[in-house]
């Protein structure tokens, strides 16, 4: 970690502070003297001369030999009454230090202080530097701390992450609702996808990364791969029943299951040999949002997979119960349903 800040002091700096008892003694006012000093190093327009036809400005100032030695200030002639004074003789001039640059925030003056972090989770990192400041810091009276940066920036994010994520599932079940034919698929896809986030769990465990927002991001992603993975193997039951006149059983449900491996391990090959360079390169400075982003979505492939091959279609063997109609067709009730 390395701890940065602007330094606001330390800058050379000419102080010219006016007698006032000298100043009354040669019959001097201080703008009188202020003007002397801004006239010789700033410089005054005192009229214009003609060149042909052109108009040149005509400005008064010390020569540039005398502007840049500090030493020669003291030596600065002073128009008074009683004719010129030297300006040591009604100022005293000290060399010192003062701030350079002062920044401001809201009216308050501000002092930033910054710095990167090594690896780990950003959430984490920030919360422990608070914690060591407010235990070892006692800051004077008003003045108080505020962080932001990145962590700010990210929890705020994280946050409305989350409000989106849930505006989404609302949509997301209506949608699941309204296109099944048989309803009870609806319910299984909803039970499938907190168990598809398994793996990214212990991913996210055994690295250590914590709940930052890159793995809140991988989370998302892994439900949203995981439910169109169920979506699609369940719509293909329906349309292997409902279109093709197949008999709901064991067979069928091993058969649908069969013909969905090959996209499903597609799907999940495609995506990890994406995202594998960005989880090897966890910890290297720059990737604190894509690395544990890349580790969660790499843990819930395994686990959505897996479910949605393996446990999936044995929960839509046993749960899907087909009754016939009076028009030959087969409609799909939960268990137990009247």
């Amino acid at each position: 970690m390395d701890l940065q800040f602007k330094r606001q002091s330390g800058t050379p700096t000419i102080a010219i502070q006016l007698a006032p008892q000298a100043l009354a003694a040669t019959g001097l006012k201080a703008q009188d003297v202020l003007d002397t000093i801004e006239t010789a190093y700033a410089g005054a327009r005192v009229g214009q001369a003609f060149h042909g036809t052109r108009t040149v400005d005509v400005d008064v100032l010390l020569p540039e030999s005398w502007r840049h030695q500090p030493a020669q200030l003291a030596r600065l002639m002073i128009a008074s009454p009683l004719g010129p004074v030297p300006l040591a003789q009604v100022a005293r001039i000290d060399v010192t230090q003062d701030r350079y640059s002062i920044q401001h925030d809201g009216g308050q003056r501000l002092v930033t202080v910054t710095f990167n972090t090594g690896g780990g989770s950003l959430q984490r990192i920030v919360q422990a530097a608070q914690r060591t400041i407010a235990a070892s810091v006692k800051l004077p009276q008003g003045v108080y701390l505020d962080y932001t940066g990145a962590a700010a920036a990210e929890q705020q994010t994280r946050n409305e992450l989350v409000l989106y994520s849930a505006l989404a599932m609302g949509l997301i079940l209506i949608i699941l609702f309204v296109s099944f034919r048989w309803r009870v698929n609806s319910w299984l896809v909803l039970a499938n996808l907190p168990f598809s986030l398994i793996g990214s769990v212990l991913a996210i465990a055994v690295t250590g990364v914590g709940i930052s927002l890159g793995a809140v991001v991988g989370l998302v992603t892994v439900f949203g791969v995981s439910a169109r993975n169920a979506i699609l193997q369940l719509a293909h039951y329906e349309h292997l029943v409902e279109v093709e006149g197949a008999a709901w059983n064991a067979e069928l449900v091993l058969r649908g299951a069969n013909e969905r491996l090959i996209p499903i391990l597609m799907t999940a090959a495609v995506t990890a040999l994406g995202l594998a360079p960005l989880a090897f390169g966890l910890s290297r400075p720059g990737q604190e949002i894509e690395g544990p982003m890349a580790v969660t979505v790499l843990g819930g492939l395994v686990s959505s997979t897996l479910l949605n091959l393996v446990v999936l279609p044995a929960l839509a063997e046993r749960y899907v119960q087909l009754h016939p109609r009076a028009d030959a067709k087969a409609v799909a009730q939960p268990e137990g349903a009247a």
